[in-house]
């Protein structure tokens, strides 16, 4: 008896909270709809800091921020709503009319066409939903192996034989797409510039060489740090040390 009120009490406590959620999400789209954007990005903010995240709500979040001029939070939240929806033409649509704003404009190093049609391809899903995939097409291919074991026809054998191999094959591909996601995440994790301008460093002190200056909204990659310092590239493959303060991370 116990156990069940504690399990309808758990049930409460989740319907009160998904309830507030959804008032101040619609307290923040209204704030937006009269245009008091300062407004509808402390609610926006709110909701995010309270363990609720979702494509819509960093896109909005980031069309607030695009309204009040602030530029580089909007790239940020644009990016967030992209990683959770890379396919969203919307949001995809807003981040590039934001990055007009961008002072920097940095060329991309040139990659044989092969690697940039299977990084696209990879960060076509995120690395959750690759995950899935690779599920599925594993649970398939045993299926496809018991099936194979249990027919008595010679076609169905071969059939289910090639076709369960292809199916692990894909599998394993998928495996890997997830895999090399959840690596770029968790090592060179992406960032914007947050400061009205920067000096990037040779190493990782004041006294450092001044090697660039970049930009507020400019994105990026950190690939090392130390201490407060995070050592960053660019696209253009140029690499130096900036304060973490001066950085947001994506």
């Amino acid at each position: 008896m116990r156990q069940i009120i504690i399990f309808i009490s758990l049930l409460l406590v989740a319907n009160v909270g998904s309830a507030t959620t959804h008032a101040l999400i619609d307290s923040a789209n209204n704030y937006y709809s009269n245009d008091m954007f300062e407004e509808s990005i402390v609610t926006y903010e709110q909701i995010i800091e309270e363990g609720y995240e979702s494509a819509d709500l960093y896109y909005n979040l980031g069309n607030a921020y695009y309204k009040s001029n602030k530029i580089a939070y909007a790239v940020v939240n644009y990016e967030r709503s992209l990683n959770l929806n890379p396919n969203d033409e919307d949001v995809a649509f807003n981040l590039r009319m934001a990055n007009t704003h961008v002072v920097d404009k940095i060329d991309v190093l040139p990659e044989f066409f092969l690697s940039s049609w299977l990084q696209r391809l990879i960060q076509y899903f995120d690395t959750n939903i690759w995950a899935l995939v690779s599920m599925a097409a594993f649970v398939v291919a045993l299926v496809l192996l018991l099936l194979f074991f249990l027919s008595n026809s010679v076609v169905t054998r071969k059939i289910s034989f090639w076709l369960g191999v292809f199916v692990l094959i894909v599998s394993v591909i998928t495996f890997n797409f997830s895999k090399k996601q959840k690596w770029a995440v968790e090592n060179e994790p992406e960032a914007v510039v947050l400061t009205p301008s920067v000096v990037v460093k040779g190493s990782p002190d004041e006294s450092g060489t001044q090697l660039f200056l970049i930009h507020e909204g400019l994105k990026l990659n950190v690939i090392d740090e130390v201490g407060v310092w995070r050592e960053i590239k660019l696209s253009d493959g140029n690499v130096g040390w900036v304060k973490i303060s001066d950085l947001i991370i994506i």
